[in-house]
């Protein structure tokens, strides 16, 4: 057998696989990048994962906010695929992809404290709040009122008149939240679905085999 084909066929392989296995992280990041580029495009302005005081001597954590012509926009992500079987006032919902399914509680739930935070410090203020799934995702009993989904989002910002008073109120606002803090405060960010980390870390290894490959048969000596 040729010598040349020895030394590349298998870095080739082992490429083609350590690929075929990152994938699948590969798409849901570039997914999830330009889920963000559209959700920022929703507002002439944007705050993300900000933290606020609640008024009760707590915190409430806010992934989006969005300032609008409208007034300011409150936005939590659910990352989940599938059939999602929903109601406003249900407890809990269904997700169902394939043969499997899953309950989790009512996403809008969480909402109200949080617009209840932003109404304690800027009382008078337009304010909207909705929950966007931003997987491949139906709703096939109906979609509540405060559901987006992603096909709903636009991919390009566009022109926005802001009245002077949201402005001065989202400046405000600016002026009292603070970043949250990923190491203490993780827990607080939203369901995500992503492929398992093994697909990686065996994509890598694969990757560092084919190194170790080719090095061994070019290095001389």
């Amino acid at each position: 057998m040729n010598a040349a084909l020895i030394t590349w066929l298998p870095v080739l392989l082992l490429c083609l696989l350590a690929l075929w296995l990152a994938w699948p992280g590969i798409r849901c990041g570039y997914q999830r990048r330009r889920l963000e580029r559209r959700i920022a495009a929703l507002g002439d302005q944007h705050l993300r994962d900000v933290m606020l005081d609640d008024g009760m001597g707590g915190q409430s954590y806010f992934e989006w906010l969005l300032l609008t012509g409208e007034g300011i926009c409150l936005l939590n992500t659910n990352q989940r695929s599938g059939h999602i079987f929903a109601g406003d006032k249900l407890e809990n919902w269904a997700q169902v992809v394939g043969s499997r399914s899953n309950h989790f509680t009512n996403p809008l739930f969480a909402l109200e404290p949080l617009v209840a935070t932003l109404r304690y410090h800027l009382p008078g203020v337009p304010l909207q709040a909705a929950v966007l799934f931003g997987g491949e995702c139906s709703f096939p009993k109906g979609r509540p009122e405060s559901v987006l989904t992603r096909d709903e989002l636009p991919e390009q910002p566009s022109l926005r008149n802001i009245p002077l008073s949201l402005q001065q109120a989202w400046e405000q606002l600016g002026n009292m939240v603070r970043q949250f803090d990923p190491e203490r405060e993780g827990h607080l960010q939203p369901y995500r679905e992503s492929p398992p980390r093994w697909r990686l870390w065996l994509a890598l290894v694969l990757l560092l085999s084919g190194g170790l490959w080719l090095a061994w048969r070019l290095l001389p000596g």
